[in-house]
């Protein structure tokens, strides 16, 4: 495949557990229910509001709601799991997507990769090592993040087009882009505007470091929220560990 950035990547197939879909749907939200639009309009640009969570009902380990082959955002009024599929009430306009980039120096040559996953089996997942001369943890969170919003617009994109049958996830209106890296999230949430009335510099005047790759995140980001709400939500590395493990296992790591 073609990389972002003119980069060519080697992919290798990442198999996850998944589980039949028993048409349990009592727990889920159809577009257009109120808390759709409280989770995508409130709080600040582009940021996760995890903070309309009460933790004492959802534990932000369990806003994630796992749904056949897709990953939705939980309902934060909801009061209790559904014992049937052990979900909280969750948002079918709200998707998950968790990224993770690596890096391995154990090697004469630093090497690269990255972890995209969106659900159990799910084709839009991942798990590629990256070509190219420069291997750095922070351009591989980058063209992970780059992959995760390439292949919503695909997806939302085809969506539009021709609906696809037989799926749980219905027309999106906010993907919530999960990552552990706080230069990922913080850099599309607030760093970003700066840089561009900055002309890409930064605060002190030097440029700006992978400017070119933050460029291309800056575009497609631009055309996504055309139709939808991108959120980004910063998590401890113990709850990406999907992302995360989808990330070495390109690289040959435990």
């Amino acid at each position: 495949m073609t990389h972002p950035a003119g980069e060519t990547a080697k992919q290798k197939v990442q198999e996850y557990p998944y589980i039949e879909d028993p048409g349990h749907r009592e727990s889920s939200h159809a577009p257009g229910h109120s808390e759709d639009d409280q989770l995508a309009n409130e709080g600040p640009v582009r940021t996760f509001p995890v903070d309309h969570y009460n933790p004492g009902l959802i534990k932000h380990e369990d806003i994630e709601a796992f749904d056949g082959r897709w990953v939705f955002v939980a309902c934060p009024q909801s009061t209790g799991k559904c014992p049937h599929c052990k979900n909280h009430v969750y948002h079918t306009g709200c998707l998950v997507v968790s990224i993770c980039g690596a890096l391995s120096t154990s090697d004469t040559k630093p090497r690269s990769s990255i972890g995209v996953f969106f659900g159990r089996q799910n084709k839009k997942n991942l798990s590629v090592e990256l070509d190219g001369e420069k291997h750095t943890a922070q351009t591989a969170e980058l063209k992970a993040c780059l992959e995760g919003l390439t292949r919503t617009f695909v997806l939302h994109t085809n969506w539009q087009i021709e609906p696809p049958k037989n799926e749980a996830c219905h027309p999106l209106h906010t993907l919530v882009v999960k990552s552990d890296s706080e230069y990922v999230v913080k850099g599309a949430t607030e760093w970003l505007p700066k840089w561009k009335e900055n002309g890409w510099k930064k605060s002190s005047g030097q440029p700006v470091a992978n400017a070119e790759l933050w460029r291309i995140i800056d575009a497609i980001l631009k055309q996504l929220e055309y139709d939808i709400k991108v959120q980004f939500w910063l998590v401890p590395r113990e709850m990406n560990q999907i992302a995360t493990g989808m990330a070495k296992a390109a690289l040959g790591d435990a």
